[in-house]
């Protein structure tokens, strides 16, 4: 089998999605697939459907499929719609769309809402397949185009972080970490937010992520600095997998404020690592630990707030939390997982399996 997979930029690049797709092409190359991964660059998003079509979309000889990563759809989805309508399914390799989650489902400006939401119905309508990272993710793509001829689930792995023997830290404060990328849709504003009314408490925080939004980092450090937490907030960067093994295993309490997720990489590795967590449920949240542990809605600032301030205060109830987490743990997918029901999703899309 050989497939183009299409992404912006490189697969190398470290977010959740990126992740993904990295780990599932490695998996697909060690069982025999050919991938041939085109990166396109990326326009600012409404210039995206201006782009010319790039020569390798238009003249797919030799594929047996074409992964779409969702992320790209102002790129694709005049493409997508094209070819559609002017090919039959026999005369083109059938295109599977990858979902981590919908763009329209994020708490963006209306406009951008708007527009997210009518070019995603257009490529997943036009898709002859479409694979999604969680049961939830699932159920969005359903909501916003109806039946289609093939939906898989194919939820991401935990395992990646290699093991580290690290003793623990000397005696201090609690250890909060979070993990993911600087951008608004991750939440850290909140956590910043709620951790000023616990000034008084004995904790600090540890945040792994790489800054993709300047703005967004500018008025982080700022709430720093106006609510007081200067040197107990440590943004640490982009990690080497090593690292944040260190930092999981080093940390007593793992804060996911994050507003919207398709599934939730970083919370699944938390668990793996044995931490007691805190959640907002946004997206597939709940579905990552089987609706288990110290989850709130999303906007729920006082709800996490209290789950956060016993977790510093108590810890005898961190440790029964964290009992759970290892409890979780051995059920959560492996990578192995999810490149083995991908291929399989694979195989059905190409009526080859």
């Amino acid at each position: 089998m050989r497939i183009l997979w299409v992404v912006y930029g490189s697969l190398e690049q470290l977010s959740g999605g990126y992740l993904y797709d990295r780990l599932v092409v490695e998996y697909l190359r060690a069982h025999g697939v050919e991938v041939e991964v085109l990166g396109l660059s990326q326009p600012p998003y409404f210039l995206c459907p201006l782009r010319a079509v790039p020569p390798r979309l238009r003249s797919p000889e030799g594929l047996d499929a074409i992964v779409v990563d969702e992320l790209i759809h102002p790129s694709v989805f005049r493409w997508a719609v094209a070819r559609a309508q002017t090919a039959t399914p026999l005369s083109r390799p059938p295109l599977v769309t990858l979902v981590h989650h919908l763009r329209s489902r994020e708490q963006v400006p209306l406009l951008l809402k708007a527009a997210a939401r009518s070019m995603e119905r257009r490529l997943l309508a036009a898709s002859d397949a479409v694979i999604a990272n969680s049961r939830a993710t699932a159920a969005t793509v359903e909501e916003l185009v109806g039946p289609l001829p093939l939906l898989a689930v194919c939820p991401p792995g935990c395992d990646r972080l290699p093991a580290v023997e690290a003793p623990p830290g000397p005696a201090g404060p609690v250890r909060l970490l979070a993990t993911g990328n600087l951008i608004p849709r991750k939440g850290y504003d909140l956590l910043l937010e709620l951790l000023a009314g616990m000034s008084g408490l004995p904790w600090e925080l540890r945040v792994a992520g790489r800054s993709v939004d300047r703005r967004y980092e500018r008025r982080l450090h700022k709430l720093v600095r106006q609510q007081g937490l200067v040197g107990r907030v440590t943004f640490m960067g982009e990690l080497s997998d090593e690292r944040l093994a260190e930092e999981y295993r080093h940390a007593e309490v793992f804060a996911f404020p994050s507003r919207y997720e398709g599934y939730g990489i970083s919370l699944a590795e938390a668990v793996r690592a044995g931490l007691p967590f805190v959640a907002f449920t946004g997206g597939g949240v709940a579905e990552v630990v089987r609706g288990r542990g110290l989850l709130v809605p999303p906007g729920d600032l006082a709800g996490f707030g209290a789950h956060l301030r016993r977790l510093v205060v108590d810890a005898a109830f961190r440790e029964r939390q964290a009992a759970m987490s290892r409890e979780l743990a051995p059920a959560l997918p492996r990578w192995q997982d999810t490149g083995r029901l991908f291929l399989a999703a694979l195989q059905k899309a190409c009526n080859c399996g």
